[in-house]
């Protein structure tokens, strides 16, 4: 007999029906269990190891050239630290993307012509009054709260070392709430890159030990200041120009010069003792002063005529030290205007400090100025 299907009363179909669904189940498991398969593999996720060193030797000299020459190419890099272009090329790349080196484009900002630092002690209660007054004057760039025999340290700048000096004199020494104040101006600002440096004066210095007296000392400093400092006149003077000083000596006991009238150093002399005009002030305060035009500037107004007279313009003025004594002054004259150089200022201070250094052995010599 032909075989019979019978309905399945549960799947509502035929045996045979259920032999397929069967078939189909056992297909959708496999399935299924090649999903989960394909699911896992999807998730399973290596994770790459991170470089996480810190900038070695090599990585320091790299950044350390292009800090100082950002346009330097990968093979000039290259060829100054000694390893081949292509590992400056993934070490440059590491440092911007690891350790977020940027080179850009900087402006070196020109120092003030003429800035001053200055040591205050005020009077009891005024420290607060007189920092908060100082802070809020345009001129100053800082001020700091110390301890020690000094209360406040100011930092300011100045367009002149006239401005400076002018500065100092009203808001300073006349200030209200200050007791004590000491000023220092500043020559130069020494950093790691300009702090070896060959001595301009070494010669002179050992010229110096030889000269027999304090005249051919000061014949020998007029001589290297118009030589190595371009000056066209020069005026140098030993001893003491504050006559009211009783821990010096009387006015100069010895002056050289080159290129100035004999009539313009005596009327000088006479009007610094009687008037107490600039060349006091530079030895007082201990501070080198530059007049860009002394015709017209106002600190030298009481000897305008001289000037004009004489026929020169620029002014240098600087004290001579040996320690903290004050020795005298070294003045260099230019005959045109020039602008104020740093570098001219500190090689002036230098000659004149080596100048100090020789003067003490030639104090006991008499004066070859008249009283």
């Amino acid at each position: 007999m032909p075989s019979t299907t019978y309905p399945d009363p549960l799947l509502g179909c035929t045996s045979g029906c259920r032999r397929a669904e069967r078939v189909l189940s056992g297909r959708r498991r496999i399935s299924a269990m090649m999903v989960d398969i394909q699911i896992q593999q999807c998730y399973h996720v290596r994770v790459k190891e991170v470089d996480v060193r810190e900038p070695d030797a090599l990585d320091e000299k790299i950044f350390g050239l292009l800090a100082e020459n950002g346009r330097m190419s990968n093979l000039e890099v290259a060829a100054k630290v000694g390893v081949s272009e292509k590992t400056v090329r993934q070490r440059i790349r590491r440092l911007i993307e690891r350790d977020g080196m940027r080179v850009v484009a900087t402006m070196d900002h020109k120092a003030p012509p003429s800035r001053l630092i200055v040591l205050v002690r005020v009077e009891s209660g005024q420290r607060f009054v007189v920092a908060d007054r100082m802070a809020s004057m345009p001129q100053v760039d800082e001020v700091h709260l110390t301890t020690g025999a000094y209360e406040l340290v100011v930092l300011a700048s100045f367009e002149s070392d006239s401005d400076a000096l002018e500065f100092y004199v009203r808001h300073v020494e006349q200030g209200p709430g200050i007791e004590e104040s000491l000023s220092t101006h500043v020559v130069e600002t020494i950093t790691g890159s300009t702090a070896a440096r060959p001595d301009h004066f070494e010669q002179f210095d050992k010229q110096a030990s030889s000269a027999g007296s304090m005249s051919e000392l000061l014949d020998l400093a007029c001589d290297v200041a118009t030589a190595s400092l371009g000056a066209d006149r020069v005026h140098v003077a030993a001893g003491n120009v504050l006559p009211g000083d009783p821990t010096l000596s009387p006015w100069p006991s010895t002056m050289r010069w080159r290129g100035l009238s004999s009539r313009y150093v005596e009327e000088i002399r006479v009007k610094g003792q009687a008037e107490g005009i600039i060349l006091p002030n530079i030895v007082k305060h201990n501070q080198h002063v530059f007049v860009a035009d002394a015709a017209t500037d106002p600190l030298l107004r009481s000897v305008a005529d001289l000037v004009v007279s004489e026929g020169f313009h620029s002014w240098l003025g600087l004290p001579v030290c040996n320690d903290d004594t004050r020795s005298g002054t070294l003045c260099l004259y230019w005959n045109n205007i020039i602008t104020y150089r740093e570098d001219l200022v500190r090689r002036a201070q230098e000659l004149a400090d080596t100048l100090g250094k020789h003067l003490p052995r030639y104090s006991s010599e008499p004066s070859d100025v008249p009283a």
